[in-house]
């Protein structure tokens, strides 16, 4: 291949780039180094560093922060809820639920004193109280406001032949997903009957909006699964470096990559 073709190749995939962006609006880098971010319904986002949690609006304006010490790293925060937060402490295998100001709304609930000794996962449940992934029991349960288990799935091992290694857990329009990068996403419903498994795998950080599972795949391109009909669309997001996560909100999208978080509004 000539020079001139070469330079030709490099013009082309560097204006498709560039107009690849254009109906990308940057409105607020956030410089931060963080272990992963989540937003909520409103357009917040998050950024959780270790044993804390800042908190900014749609545009990017800090609004608050919550740091503590005594639970030990956040594994896990669920915005299910925008007004009671629910963050996981895997270290410390304890709960604990914010409000909207990020104070804490109640006391800590101590896992291990209910008799579940080693929970890897914790989300919200629309029953109120909140579901939790038992690692040795090999069962999700279901716990309500007064920290008694009223429903659980059926042992993982004797079901599936083999130990389910989750990394994610959330539950969406009814139904529990569970996360399994090995595997593919499986499917409960609120009382905790295996329904199905979604064939996706390698997911680390999907997020479940409008119908859709929206992640970001091992070749960088975020992607949309319809719930319904099983379609897919992926937009590939290479020209912005190496990305961890990627998140839709309230007409904002978020692209984070360990150090910086960006939020973009779509022209």
């Amino acid at each position: 291949m000539t020079k001139s073709s070469l330079l030709f190749l490099f013009v082309i995939s560097f204006l498709a780039q560039s107009f690849g962006q254009e109906k990308w609006k940057l409105i607020k880098e956030i410089k931060q180094e963080a272990n992963f971010i989540s937003t909520d319904r409103l357009g917040n986002l998050y950024v959780i560093n270790d044993n804390s949690i800042s908190m900014y609006n749609k545009n990017g304006d800090s609004l608050r922060s919550f740091n503590s010490q005594r639970f030990g790293t956040v594994a896990h925060l669920d915005c299910t809820d925008p007004y009671q937060l629910l963050v996981f402490f895997e270290d410390y295998n304890m709960v604990l639920f914010l409000d909207n100001f990020l104070s804490e709304n109640g006391d800590i609930v101590d896992l291990q004193q209910l008799g579940l000794d080693q929970v890897s996962l914790a989300c919200h449940s629309r029953e109120a109280g909140f579901w939790a992934f038992d690692q040795i029991r090999q069962r999700v349960l279901h716990l309500n406001d007064d920290f008694e288990i009223t429903h659980q799935t059926v042992n993982f091992v004797q079901w599936f032949g083999h130990r389910l290694e989750p990394n994610y857990m959330v539950e969406y329009n009814n139904k529990l997903y569970l996360n399994v990068p090995e595997s593919g996403i499986f499917v409960f419903d609120h009382f905790g009957t295996y329904l199905k498994t979604i064939a996706l795998k390698n997911i680390k950080n999907p997020q479940f909006l409008e119908g859709r599972i929206n992640y970001l795949n091992e070749k960088q391109s975020f992607c949309h699964y319809n719930i319904q009909n099983f379609s897919e669309e992926c937009e590939e997001l290479k020209s912005f470096g190496s990305l961890k996560q990627v998140r839709i909100e309230k007409g904002r999208t978020y692209l984070f990559d360990g150090l910086n978080s960006k939020i973009f509004e779509l022209n």
